[in-house]
């Protein structure tokens, strides 16, 4: 398969809540769980037999379900997510494990518990400074959730399990690199709105069969030629984002995006868990935990900083585009920051506020026209 065929597979799975990796999954009898974020490692549902799916408010067109129980001020991603969970559109779900991510998310948790009752509720307290005096604690909540599952489900998650999933798991993160490697070059092969359908897609459907699609379109692109037909490169950072159609619109006014640090997208992955002797699950769970930190940890601004300043230099970005939903606090803390340090730094920076399932085209296209010129593009 070429590289159209590949991204219309994943274009067609991110779609909506189901698709028919997912379905085929479901049909064969085997089980699903939902997680809303990368602190909870995926691997500890692979290797107990299961798929990990992210939650997500794909095809919602109405958060009215959440509107009865949330604050409007409360993010439409959240109200969203949890208004296809009211409305029954996330009954293939044999379980959901979350945390305190957010408030929005705790707020949804209470929701998943009280109200949409999964046949599976974990809960799992993680730490906010990603620090090595805490790394025990987040490791005993893992274990604490190992042991939950394993008596709910009646099974076993033995370390082979979790070797071998740390094996598939590590395969995705070594295509996902590989394909923000090729990103690097001057006339990329790939835009941002079909590197974040890729990266979205990778949540949703089985590891196995997403990797196999991988292997067939690194191979296309590795012989693809490029587009050099842009304004300026851009870093796109901030919060959530798994809506491709959202950076089609900036990218429509000439800032191509070479690269997601957003939360479905290469933030997601990282590099591979350490292989090696040991015990497996510390092994994951540093990975995680040492993660490049997100606006949920505190206390490592100037990691994240420096982290972006990498890839700027990497990717040879011109600018950086950050966006956040409305009503996010930690990312509005965030914004504040990054604001001023580009702005001491003489980076062009835009920030974007945005609703889930709203585009605003119009609006986005006016920002970005502007910030470009600014840039002198």
């Amino acid at each position: 398969m070429g590289k159209s065929e590949i991204l219309g597979i994943m274009h067609n799975a991110i779609q909506k809540p189901r698709n028919t990796y997912l379905d085929q999954w479901v049909a064969e009898g085997r089980k699903v769980v939902g997680y809303y974020c990368t602190y909870i490692p995926e691997e500890i549902f692979t290797a107990a037999g299961f798929l990990p799916y992210r939650l997500r408010g794909a095809g919602s067109d109405s958060s009215s379900e959440g509107d009865a129980y949330m604050s409007a001020r409360v993010c439409t991603f959240v109200r969203h997510t949890i208004s296809l969970a009211l409305r029954g559109e996330l009954d293939f779900l044999d379980g959901v494990v979350l945390a305190q991510n957010c408030d929005h998310i705790r707020r949804a948790a209470d929701l998943f518990r009280k109200k949409v009752k999964p046949a599976f509720y974990g809960f799992l307290s993680i730490p906010r400074v990603p620090k090595e005096r805490l790394f025990d604690w987040y490791l005993a909540e893992l274990r604490r959730l190992k042991a939950e599952m394993e008596a709910h489900y009646s099974i076993a998650i033995t370390e082979q399990n979790l070797e071998d999933a740390i094996e598939l798991h590590n395969a995705t993160r070594q295509r996902v690199n590989k394909l923000y490697e090729l990103r690097k070059r001057e006339a990329p092969p790939i835009t941002g709105q079909e590197a974040l359908t890729i990266t979205v897609a990778a949540h949703v459907m089985p590891r196995a069969e997403f990797n196999s699609l991988m292997d067939d379109l690194l191979a296309d692109l590795e012989r693809a030629g490029g587009n050099g037909d842009y304004r300026a490169r851009v870093i796109v950072t901030g919060g959530v984002m798994d809506e491709p159609e959202y950076l089609a619109a900036i990218e429509q006014q000439g800032a191509l995006s070479v690269a997601e640090m957003v939360c479905f997208g290469q933030r997601s992955f990282g590099g591979p868990v350490e292989s090696g002797p040991g015990d497996p699950l510390e092994r994951i769970a540093r990975q995680r935990f040492f993660q490049v930190p997100c606006a949920r940890m505190v206390e490592c601004f100037d990691e994240q900083f420096s982290e972006l300043m990498k890839r700027m230099k990497e990717y040879k970005a011109d600018g950086i585009i950050f966006q956040r939903m409305k009503f996010c606090d930690p990312w509005a803390g965030d914004a504040h920051n990054l604001y001023w340090r580009m702005k001491e730094a003489g980076i062009p920076f835009l920030s974007l506020d945005r609703e889930y399932r709203v585009t605003a085209a119009g609006q986005v296209k006016t920002r970005v026209q502007a910030f470009l010129e600014q840039m002198g593009k």
